[in-house]
């Protein structure tokens, strides 16, 4: 035991402001409280300890940090009465404190040994508005205000944890500081401010979640003095503090990289590792097709599973180590001396790493392997009791997070495929599965006729939308020529730079040939042209050039110079063809990003099918109705909601269109459409195209209305139905006149669209009578949208 004065904590101006004293009195209630009745031997200790107190009083005065030597005697028999004496462990982490409990002044040789270290304070995580407005210290007194002088308990523990760092920053130990405030004494200096309870919370039915902000506002710690000491024990808590790390982390998983996570989790683990030198790998187990899979970017720590014991292909695993998934167990190496290393088909294997010690535990959840975990170091005697008993603490929650990992994955991979490869999506995922268990279930009663049903919707409502880019296929046309005749700018170039030495027959033959190409391009179609253009280039243009080089070989850097611009090169070659295409990439983006916000309104109030169709623009077909999702009461009214929002989201990419062309490489305009089928029609799942298409003749003409109407004009004129910042509407029978007009009047009342609505009858085109439409115009000012 010794006197030394250890600054523990940072304490701020209104902290050092507070009156405090160092004295015994609260300590003299705490004895007197044992000699107020007769004396008995139990009593004796506490009543010397007042004469003995009393006496040095006399001799050097009331307690404080200048006598503190006088007092030794007693400040031992405070340690005496607060620690078991069975308890003798040397490394008892054990100090007196300032009544705030922000320095020592007597303490154990372990406990001053322990503040040597690199420990830094941990703030308190609290509700708070204004993260950090109050350190811990200042959290611990209030705490102590509420309850001594309020009578209201806090949540306050009493406790600081502070974290051992090594060099690098890293957190090697935890150590959880207690305060016990029993012999401190709190007084207010003037009038104890009265509050409402409630005011002082963010929720009135939990007075626990202190609003700080509040509280500072209405009580100051500058107006209270505390007399006292407090006693401090510190004890080593790495186990818990990661275990809680690691339950946190868990409940995010979702949103993590999971090689970034683990590698976050070997720094967790570390403080219940003993030295730098051990090695933690932690591998999930994933199942990929019903085969293991290694992710050899997180199993490269990994002593059981290398690269030396993989094949090329994931599907053939080692014999080795599949038997050990099969059946895995401990696998114990020089780990203590009390434990016989086990006999492991992977001892070479261990031995030939340089490991000295190591560790393998199967991590099983749910009775089934969801991870691999390995403790190993070069050095021996690195893992001891301590050690394993953390490990095996933390292995219930390892094996949750190997098999949380997993699932996520899993999970990830059916999200891409579902989103990116295939068709089947999750609104009729259901049926998929169904009509498969039915054919397995065929099969397996070894019925003759077993087949794999069709998948067929019945009864259902289509929305049909289409956005186009006007004139697409004439801008992609012009720019590809617009760069033909740029690279004939450059041979003509070439053709000047060699001509300065004189007339060569090379040039003059290849000089007629370029005239020739360029006049018969105005004679005949685009793709005639494009015929000529890629056989120009093949059979007269590479010949020239390699004929160029070997006869003007003192101009070979300048033919290179030009040659370049001549081929399929993205930066010189193709510039306007680039710029289009660029262009169109952005203008697909906006729409698919608006049809996805689109879809989500509908997935979020009834599950449907949507299936999207690039072009040069974007179609899309919505499937709705009650045997998509049997299990939702299906109305008429989700259709009408529906094609609400399919023109609204139709004006919101007219909009976003509009105003993005300014910021596109080649300026393009986009046309909406929309078609209404007034009946359902039943659809089924195509194997061979891997898409849903109508089912029956009769509602094949749903299909063929649907090909027919993107080019349809107006009756009687050579007008197009579709326009540039319009919606045009196509339907068949006045029966959805009333609920679509309706739908119109709201939208208009939103401002999205202006109050000019066109009715329209359209020209009868093959095998179609009737059609009549519906165009809206954009309201090219609406700003109200994200």
């Amino acid at each position: 035991m010794e006197i030394k004065r250890v600054q523990l904590a940072k304490v701020n101006n209104a902290l050092y402001n507070t009156e405090k004293r160092l004295q015994f009195e609260p300590f003299f209630r705490y004895l007197e409280s044992f000699t107020e009745s007769a004396v008995s031997s139990d009593d004796m200790i506490p009543l010397v300890a007042l004469e003995r107190i009393r006496e040095i009083e006399k001799v050097n005065g009331k307690l404080c940090s200048h006598n503190l030597n006088a007092y030794k005697d007693i400040l031992q028999l405070i340690y005496s009465l607060s620690v078991s004496l069975i308890d003798t462990d040397p490394k008892q982490y054990w100090a007196l404190g300032t009544a705030l409990a922000e320095e020592t002044f007597y303490g154990t040789e372990a406990f001053f040994e322990l503040w040597k270290n690199k420990l830094v304070e941990q703030e308190i995580q609290d509700q708070m508005q204004n993260e950090g407005i109050l350190n811990n210290q200042e959290k611990l007194i209030y705490a102590l205000i509420f309850e001594r002088l309020y009578g209201l308990p806090a949540k306050e523990n009493n406790t600081i944890v502070y974290h051992h760092l090594d060099e690098q920053g890293e957190i090697i130990d935890y150590y959880d500081l207690n305060i016990d405030f029993k012999f401190v004494d709190i007084k207010p200096k003037k009038e104890l401010p009265l509050f409402d309870v409630e005011s002082l919370t963010k929720n009135a039915n939990d007075t626990s979640l202190f609003d700080w902000n509040n509280i500072v506002n209405t009580i100051k710690i500058e107006d209270f003095e505390l007399s006292g000491f407090t006693i401090l024990t510190a004890q080593k808590s790495s186990l818990a503090h990661t275990r809680e790390r690691i339950q946190s982390i868990l409940l995010d998983l979702a949103t993590y990289n999971y090689h970034l996570f683990l590698t976050d989790l070997e720094k967790i683990i570390a403080p219940i590792l003993k030295g730098t030198n051990t090695v933690f790998s932690l591998f999930p187990l994933f199942q990929l097709n019903g085969v293991p899979f290694f992710d050899y970017s997180i199993t490269n720590k990994s002593i059981l599973i290398s690269e030396t014991y993989a094949n090329s292909s994931y599907t053939n695993i080692n014999p080795a180590i599949a038997s050990y998934l099969k059946h895995p167990h401990l696998i114990f190496y020089n780990t203590l001396d009390t434990i016989k290393n086990t006999t492991s088909i992977f001892d070479e294997r261990i031995q030939a790493s340089g490991v000295k010690t190591y560790l393998c535990i199967p991590l099983i959840h749910n009775h089934a392997l969801s991870g691999i975990l390995e403790i190993y170091s070069h050095q021996l005697d690195q893992l001891d009791h301590e050690t394993i008993h953390s490990l095996r603490e933390l292995v219930p929650l390892l094996s949750q997070l190997s098999h949380d990992i997993t699932t996520e994955f899993k999970k990830r991979i059916d999200e891409i495929i579902i989103n990116r490869f295939t068709t089947i999506q999750p609104a009729v995922q259901w049926k998929f599965n169904h009509v498969a268990a039915q054919y397995i279930q065929e099969f397996e009663q070894d019925e003759q006729n077993a087949h794999i049903k069709p998948v067929i919707f019945e009864e259902v409502y289509p929305l049909y939308g289409a956005i186009d880019v006007k004139d697409s296929t004439i801008i992609r046309n012009a720019s590809i020529l617009r760069d033909f005749s740029f690279k004939v700018k450059q041979l003509a170039l070439l053709i000047d730079e060699l001509s300065l030495d004189g007339r060569h027959q090379l040039i003059v033959d290849f000089s007629k040939r370029v005239d020739q190409i360029t006049a018969s391009l105005d004679q005949i179609s685009f793709d005639e042209s494009m015929v000529k253009i890629i056989e120009f280039f093949r059979k007269d243009v590479q010949p020239f050039l390699d004929a160029a080089r070997k006869q003007f070989a003192a101009k070979h850097a300048i033919i290179e110079h030009y040659a370049r611009h001549f081929f399929t090169n993205r930066e010189t070659g193709e510039f306007y063809r680039n710029e289009f295409e660029t262009s169109l990439r952005r203008i697909n983006h906006i729409i698919s990003k608006e049809l996805n916000h689109f879809n989500s309104f509908i997935q979020g109030n009834y599950p449907s099918y949507f299936q999207k169709f690039r072009t040069d623009g974007i179609e899309y077909d919505i499937y709705i109705g009650e045997s998509i999702t049997p299990q939702q009461t299906f109305s008429r009214e989700f259709i009408n909601v529906f094609r609400r929002q399919q023109i609204i989201s139709m004006a919101r990419i007219a909009l976003k269109t509009y105003h993005a062309k300014q910021d596109l490489p080649l300026s393009l305009e986009t046309t909406q459409l929309i078609f209404i089928n007034p009946h359902s029609i039943d659809i089924s799942f195509r194997e061979d195209e891997r898409r849903f298409d109508v089912e029956g003749s009769l509602n094949i003409r749903y299909e063929i209305i649907k090909k027919r109407i993107d080019k349809i004009r107006i009756k009687r004129t050579k007008e197009r139905l579709t326009q540039v910042n319009k919606i045009a509407i196509v339907y068949l029978s006045d029966e959805i006149l009333e609920d679509l007009n309706l739908s119109i009047q709201a939208i208009y009342d939103m401002g999205i669209i202006e109050n000019n609505v066109e009715h329209l009858k359209l020209e009868d085109v093959q095998g179609i009578v009737g059609l009549k439409a519906i165009r809206l115009t954009v309201n090219l000012n609406y700003r109200d949208f994200s």
